[in-house]
């Protein structure tokens, strides 16, 4: 198990300029302790306020379909958990289409070994929502958790989780996650809960 070194990282406010802003730097020195380092690694108090930062940075790049984040949590030097972003990569598809992907690192600190998260999805209108959390290679169910940012072009920002662990599925739209459905077979297919505010 690697350590996350908290003292080595950057938070700064505002919107992205550019792409690069969005990257988080991960390497491990010599006492084989992970550091993650970039405007937007964190740490943060809890995962709303993780996922409204990577809004806010996200929506000032325009064009974009969107992200997905590798995110997870350590405990502070005193015993506190924060939040973290290790990895963002670009959610790629066609604008109209359903189906959209990220590439993400298996291992932060190794990130030339990747595997492609396939998210099968639905348009509602303008907006569109995720159906399947799937992993292309193996063909069965994503397992780690991740964000998925979905921009759309009025600027809005709606924020998918998955924990891998539980499998479920939550929904943010800048006002804290809710669960809205959970994924009940092994190629990531999801089941819309019962009075959330996701259609079937």
């Amino acid at each position: 198990m690697r350590w996350v070194v908290l003292g080595s990282l950057l938070f700064v406010g505002g919107c992205a300029t550019s792409r690069a802003d969005l990257d988080v730097r991960v390497r491990e020195d010599a006492n084989g302790l992970a550091r993650y380092e970039g405007a937007l690694a964190g740490p943060y108090d809890d995962v709303d306020e993780l996922a409204e930062a990577g809004c806010e940075r996200m929506v000032g790049l325009g064009a974009s379909l969107g992200y997905c984040a590798v995110f997870f949590s350590a405990p502070d030097d005193e015993g506190r958990d924060r939040w973290f972003i290790g990895h963002v990569a670009d959610l790629t598809g066609g604008r109209r289409g359903e189906d959209r992907t990220c590439t993400l690192p298996i291992d932060l600190v190794e990130p030339s070994g990747v595997e492609v998260l396939s998210l099968q999805g639905r348009r509602e209108g303008p907006a569109w929502r995720p159906t399947r959390f799937l992993n292309q290679r193996t063909g069965a169910t994503w397992a780690r958790d991740v964000l998925v940012f979905s921009l759309e072009g009025s600027g809005k920002c709606t924020v998918y989780g998955f924990v891998g662990f539980s499998r479920v599925v939550t929904v943010s739209h800048g006002d804290g996650f809710r669960p809205v459905a959970t994924v009940y077979d092994e190629r990531g297919a999801m089941q819309v809960l019962a009075g959330s505010e996701w259609l079937p």
